[in-house]
């Protein structure tokens, strides 16, 4: 193909061989109600040329989502509204390729010969042939409708969404999806937070979940944390997708005002992956790191101010703001992510495992943990042949890789959050909250202790059980062989 890469000045310029720009541009000003950016000239005169989204992306440098952006909030808006004012029956601008053709039949076009794009664009790229949806549309794939949609959802072609993760595989939650499509479409939940410890599969739950309700929502924005992004920089980004038009704030407060009104508005979905790491480490859970406060700013607005939006979280721990406001009656709620269950042996026979008899005994030992099973069943299959049996005969919980992950989350600990680890790894049994008062040597008041118990809970790290109508507090046996190892020995040792 030809080189027709462009400055952006002249960006497509060969349009205006074939069109009546000048008109075309004061008639869409109209139907605006306000003038053409230079962005928006731009955007127009690459799909009068027979350029896809992603094409005109490439050309000019941008990301693909930013000028399909533009497109379905602003130029297929003014040329639907340009269409009616020439009389046209109401039409929906759902696919690059009608652009030409409707304001051709709205007499914009000077020149009826092909243009220079369209003899050299191959056959799928015509704006004829049906196959073109299928790559360069900005007709977005998404998943089939859920069994309970709303009155009037978007339709598939008209959802925006962005970033969510593939699921290649998924396997079982079918009630969890269900109980989060419950938050989501009966109750109008407005923060949801996903929590569990290190690989337990919420980030797949939560891509899956976002995929099945796309078509609840207008926009789908998906976000991770792993950066560490500044609350500014991350409100400044999600504001230039919903509203590419309009200059955004730098201030926090005017960010977030922006940001709640077109959750007003519009029903978006917004989907920040890893919370917990502008959490603040070594205290209790849910405080935030210095200069990251500002994303309690963003979930108590959220959860506070009545709009039809959803923020969805993912957490090794919960934030307070969400500790604080979240309740059965509220719209604000959590969910605490657990094993996979049996639904875990889809996964061990995928990887090949024998003694399908011995599965559930190993996916006991791991609580169901996706991550740590496919460690362990990647060893069973280098070291063992993949015989579970010879495995289970070693008589040991083995870590692998996950103790990576173990370690970070460890690290996160408060002092005394750690002393409470140690001490059940060295009793190894469940115990009752006085039974823990009087094993710890250090004098600790009883609010403290009542204070880091729930703080280990939010960080999944401490699970409670009921025996005889008393509450017992314990360890996954995982975390217990971890902190046992590396943390009760070593300090023996020392």
């Amino acid at each position: 193909m030809a080189d027709h890469s462009h400055s952006p000045e002249e960006a497509f310029s060969e349009a205006a061989y074939h069109w009546n720009l000048e008109k075309l541009y004061i008639d869409l000003a109209d139907a605006k109600r306000k003038g053409l950016t230079r962005v928006e000239k731009q955007y127009l005169r690459g799909l009068l040329c027979h350029y896809s989204p992603n094409e005109i992306a490439e050309q000019l440098h941008v990301a693909g989502d930013t000028v399909r952006n533009y497109l379905s909030k602003g130029l297929y808006r003014y040329i639907e509204e340009l269409l009616i004012q020439h009389g046209s029956d109401t039409i929906k601008v759902k696919d690059w390729s009608r652009v030409p053709q409707l304001l051709e039949g709205s007499g914009y076009r000077i020149h009826s010969g092909a243009n220079t794009r369209t003899e050299q664009a191959p056959a799928h790229q015509q704006p004829s042939d049906q196959s073109s949806q299928s790559n360069d549309s900005d007709q977005l794939d998404t998943t089939q409708p859920t069994n309970e949609p709303s009155n009037h959802p978007p339709s598939s072609e008209e959802v925006l969404i962005y970033g969510i993760p593939d699921v290649p595989v998924f396997y079982g939650r079918e009630a969890e999806l269900q109980q989060l499509q419950t938050m989501i479409q009966h109750d109008r939940c407005r923060l949801i937070t996903l929590l569990g410890i290190g690989g337990i599969g919420k980030t797949t739950l939560a891509a899956q979940l976002s995929t099945q309700v796309s078509q609840e929502f207008d926009c789908v924005i998906w976000r991770s944390l792993r950066t560490g992004l500044d609350i500014n920089v991350l409100l400044n980004d999600v504001l230039q997708l919903l509203q590419p038009e309009i200059t955004t704030p730098n201030h926090l407060d005017a960010q977030l005002s922006s940001l709640v009104t077109y959750l007003t508005d519009h029903r978006c979905l917004i989907v920040l992956e890893d919370m917990q790491l502008v959490l603040q480490g070594g205290a209790l859970a849910g405080q935030y790191q210095p200069s990251y406060e500002g994303y309690g700013e963003l979930l108590t607005r959220i959860a506070e101010t009545s709009h039809q939006s959803c923020l969805l979280l993912t957490s090794w721990e919960k934030p307070r703001e969400v500790s604080v406001l979240e309740g059965d009656a509220h719209p604000v709620r959590s969910l605490k992510i657990k094993g996979l269950g049996s639904d875990a042996r889809d996964l061990l026979n995928e990887k090949g495992l024998s003694n399908p008899e011995l599965w559930d005994e190993l996916i006991m030992s791991y609580r169901g943990n996706p991550l740590a099973l496919k460690i362990i069943a990647t060893t069973i299959q280098e070291l063992f042949g993949g015989s579970v049996a010879d495995f289970l005969n070693q008589g040991t919980l083995f870590l692998g890789d996950f103790m990576h992950l173990l370690t970070q989350q460890f690290k996160r600990l408060s002092p005394l959050e750690k002393d409470v680890m140690s001490w059940f790894a060295t009793t190894g049994e469940p115990a009752t909250l006085p039974q823990l008062r009087t094993g710890i040597q250090a004098e600790v008041a009883l609010s403290d202790l009542i204070n880091v118990l729930e703080s280990l809970g939010r960080r999944s790290l401490m699970d409670k059980v009921t025996v005889n109508n008393e509450v017992l507090f314990t360890l996954q046996p995982m975390v217990m062989k971890y902190v046992r190892r590396h943390h009760v020995d070593a300090k023996t040792c020392s």
